[in-house]
């Protein structure tokens, strides 16, 4: 059942692979794209670096790809991933989190700014500190964030890579809850599909149940909908990390 499971996702990481030349074409031509080809740009092309090693298990030794895959789960193409799987990488991702929970709230408590006024969305776009704006970000918070929200900075990673890329980051996430948004996905969205986007959010998803993951993601939206862009969404990201178990007010 695994090695039949496992041959169809190679065979949908194929077919994405000739999807996403399409999807550059669009792209290339300022065509807007709709929310599954966006999630194909965006995962193909570290699938396709995973397919070699992959696609090796999968023909020499299928027997061991669970093992392997929870030893090293980066090391499976997310075509190849089972909901068992997505759960528990997000359980392992979870008890990291609650760690850096911990440190958002020392944080954010040295700034003087109190937890209840993350948990409300309309406090929210009324905060002003340093900590709220790109640039007087500090290097810790660039750190604590991208730490947070499963953002690194290459091989050579320092506050400037790590600050770039959560600026990409948090466009891409406000690129993808308005396509949530508009095309009304967060009532609909698959169980894998659903926990990934909570994932990628900082959202909790270990052992809570699938309308809670839905009424949280769609909180998140909704917030998120009020943001003129990736840069202005650090209020909403510290929420989450000052709350990270509890729920955004709308």
């Amino acid at each position: 059942g695994f090695v039949s499971f496992y041959k169809g996702g190679l065979k949908e990481l194929l077919q994405n692979n000739k999807a996403a030349k399409v999807i550059a074409a669009k792209v290339q031509n300022g065509e807007e794209l709709t929310r599954s080809e966006l999630q194909i740009r965006r995962r193909t092309p570290g699938d396709k670096l995973r397919l070699v090693p992959f696609g090796f298990l999968v023909v020499i030794i299928p027997e061991l790809i669970p093992l392997t895959i929870w030893l090293f789960p980066g090391v499976c193409p997310s075509t190849c991933v089972t909901f068992g799987q997505t759960v528990k990488m997000g359980r392992k991702q979870d008890v990291v989190r609650l760690k850096l929970h911990a440190q958002a709230l020392q944080r954010i408590a040295e700034a003087g700014i109190k937890p209840g006024d993350l948990a409300v969305a309309s406090k929210l776009e009324k905060l002003d500190h340093e900590i709220f704006q790109f640039e007087t970000l500090a290097d810790q918070d660039v750190q604590l964030i991208a730490k947070y929200m499963g953002v690194n900075g290459g091989l050579f990673a320092n506050a400037t890579a790590l600050k770039k890329n959560l600026r990409l980051e948090l466009d891409y996430l406000h690129r993808d809850d308005q396509l949530l948004t508009k095309e009304s996905l967060v009532g609909s969205l698959g169980l894998t599909e659903l926990h990934r986007a909570c994932q990628e959010r900082g959202i909790p998803t270990a052992d809570y149940p699938e309308q809670q993951l839905r009424n949280s993601l769609d909180a998140w939206t909704k917030v998120s909908g009020a943001a003129k862009g990736g840069s202005t969404m650090l209020p909403i990201v510290w929420s989450r990390l000052a709350l990270f178990n509890k729920a955004i007010k709308v």
